[in-house]
């Protein structure tokens, strides 16, 4: 079985929110906060006292991400980069790029590499979106892509704001609900952020897969029970999640802005 499918074999929608918004501004914004900042994130469990799952079958935990954007050329046309690297406690790591169009931010190309503690590359794919375009209704994003989202949000309590998002060329995108529900100030260890928090659900209408013939009570578990807290003012980054990013069953966890650079 291949390295990629031993990492994600077991994506739910709960495990796509993992790769939750990311993003900086607070109260008192550093004077690098802009989208080009290279922002970075740990993941943790919210009770000490929970375990890994000793019998999961993924090939690495990710315990820490960092996100950012770059200027770029496709094609001889300028493009937009964005950029996520995540790691394990060991070193492992897993880079994504996305290339989009920077009017509209429409999705152009996934690529991801694999690399070893020892350096090493492990594996690399591509997809190219442009090829398949007419699959895609407006706002779709890639799922590794959410920590870029949050940018575009209309952060209006009570006003939803709907995205598609996409696992890969093969797959139809689903459709998730963003909803902001409060202002609330948030405390992580990169200081303290007046935010927007925003519920996260997913529809469960035209599931892919075997999803379709889950119990209804049971999809509702998994698609829904996530919230993440965005910058209040522009631009809009993410600065906290939490929720049961593995599904039904696993230890809650909470992603947290550390730094940013």
């Amino acid at each position: 079985m291949k390295l990629s499918s031993l990492i994600f074999r077991k994506w739910q929608p709960a495990l796509v929110l993992t790769l939750v918004l990311a993003g900086l501004l607070g109260a008192a914004p550093p004077p690098s906060a802009s989208p080009a900042a290279r922002r970075d994130y740990r993941i943790r469990l919210v009770d000490p006292n929970d375990k890994e799952d000793p019998n999961a079958r993924r090939f690495f935990f990710v315990n820490e991400f960092s996100v950012w954007s770059e200027d770029g050329v496709l094609d001889g046309r300028p493009v937009r980069v964005l950029k996520r690297e995540e790691k394990t406690a060991k070193g492992d790591r897993l880079n994504w790029e996305f290339t989009v169009n920077p009017a509209d931010q429409k999705l152009l190309q996934v690529r991801r590499r694999i690399v070893s503690r020892q350096n090493k590359v492990l594996e690399e794919s591509a997809e190219y979106y442009y090829n398949h375009f007419f699959r895609y209704p407006a706002r779709t994003i890639h799922v590794q892509m959410l920590p870029f989202a949050a940018e575009r949000l209309d952060l209006t309590i009570g006003k939803r704001t709907d995205i598609y998002v996409a696992f890969n060329t093969e797959m139809d995108p689903w459709l998730v609900f963003l909803t902001p529900e409060a202002e609330e100030t948030v405390t992580v260890p990169a200081g303290n952020f007046r935010c927007v928090r925003i519920k996260v659900e997913y529809s469960t209408d035209n599931l892919p897969g075997f999803f379709r013939i889950l119990p209804s009570f049971l999809l509702k578990q998994i698609m829904s029970g996530f919230s993440m807290w965005v910058t209040r003012e522009a631009p809009h980054y993410m600065v906290k999640f939490q929720g049961k990013l593995e599904g039904v069953g696993s230890p809650e966890r909470v992603e947290e802005l550390v730094k940013v650079r």
